[in-house]
């Protein structure tokens, strides 16, 4: 018997770990059904009716809907899908929806990411956003910016900038002016879309893919966050470098903003935003279009009310696509982006690749 303890250890690592990746898989799972296949936010409401609480999902290829599953016992009821439409009227459309915020227990915002296409081509109807009233069935786009490009000159609405506000302007107009480059050599035909697609990738030009609200004793502040560009570095801390972009909105009668906040999340942007009661928790991706393990990182509320770079902590590694989060107590849920495919599968019905959700405990 006595040479078979040196093994006892190894023997229950293998268990421990064997049980903890079969939770992690069995928590995973796929999200709803076609047309949800490319999920891109999540946030935590009151179901309509008042009648518990729901996971509300948008889909980035989905322009005039919202998923909602409701939440029983910590679980998603997937098979209990509904779909709130925006209700908008004939011929519009809110593009490329990042990014979900509740400002209150009836308004939620559905944020278009303000994004370029891959081949940064400019896309004004991603230059939305819309606040939506649930119980209302009834939605105000707010379309400040979809005739303007997204550069600080339209972002800061002209007012006087700080040194952060002028350190993110450089990082977002440096890289508008090089896609704009971009896509000038495509319409010249001097470029190929394919090598646009490669040079557009590495540009990171402006791309809202997180928002939060937190409401305060003067209101409610908003925060979208940048998936890009990022910060090449601080200007009065040069060591930090690479840091994302966390811009405050003036209100919401505009896309503008009055306050920048800077975050180290390890080299990478926002992919989503949560929150709970002490702390603003982060989904962390890369900028550009990469595979690689996406992050959970989270850092306290009151650090967006001071003048510095904001460290956050690393709480676990996530699955890559990871786009969506939604904070309740001690646990995550994490919306995990499909593919919908080529038009051949979306004429069927089915996607490419599906949705899915993982639900994370917290420490």
């Amino acid at each position: 018997m006595r040479k078979y303890k040196r093994f006892f250890p190894l023997y229950f690592a293998i268990i421990f770990t064997a049980l903890t990746l079969s939770n992690r898989v069995a928590a995973e799972a796929t999200l709803g059904r076609f047309p949800l296949c490319e999920a891109s936010s999540a946030l935590l409401v009151t179901c309509p009716g008042g009648d518990g609480e729901c996971l509300l999902v948008s889909d980035n290829e989905q322009e005039k809907e919202l998923y909602l599953f409701p939440v029983e016992n910590g679980k998603l009821k997937t098979d209990a899908l509904r779909t709130p439409e925006f209700h908008l009227g004939a011929g519009n459309k809110i593009s490329d929806i990042e990014a979900l915020a509740v400002v209150s227990g009836d308004e939620i915002l559905a944020f278009g990411s303000h994004s370029r296409n891959t081949r940064c081509e400019v896309k004004p109807k991603r230059h939305q956003f819309g606040k939506v009233s649930l119980s209302k069935a009834k939605t105000t786009v707010v379309d400040t910016l979809q005739s303007r490009k997204v550069t600080c000159e339209h972002l800061f609405d002209n007012r006087v900038l700080d040194a952060s506000m002028k350190a993110a302007c450089e990082a977002i107009d440096t890289a508008d002016l090089l896609a704009t480059l971009i896509d000038d050599a495509v319409q010249a035909k001097k470029l190929t879309e394919d090598n646009a697609k490669t040079l557009c990738n590495a540009v990171n030009a402006y791309n809202a893919e997180g928002a939060v609200a937190i409401n305060t004793t003067k209101g409610t502040d908003v925060w979208i966050g940048l998936r890009a560009p990022l910060l090449p570095a601080y200007p009065s801390q040069p060591e930090k470098k690479h840091l994302a972009i966390l811009l405050h909105m003036k209100d919401l009668t505009a896309y503008t903003f009055d306050r920048v906040a800077f975050v180290d999340l390890g080299g990478r942007g926002v992919r989503d935003l949560s929150s709970d009661a002490t702390s603003i928790w982060v989904i962390a991706g890369p900028s550009e279009d990469r595979t690689e393990p996406f992050e959970l990182r989270r850092f306290p509320k009151s650090a967006l009310d001071k003048a510095q770079v904001i460290d956050s902590e690393l709480i676990r590694a996530l699955p890559p696509s990871s786009e969506g989060l939604a904070i309740s107590g001690k646990t995550a849920y994490i919306v995990i982006d499909g593919d919908a495919g080529n038009d051949e599968q979306k004429t069927l019905k089915v996607c490419k690749e599906p949705a899915r959700y993982e639900i994370v405990p917290l420490p």
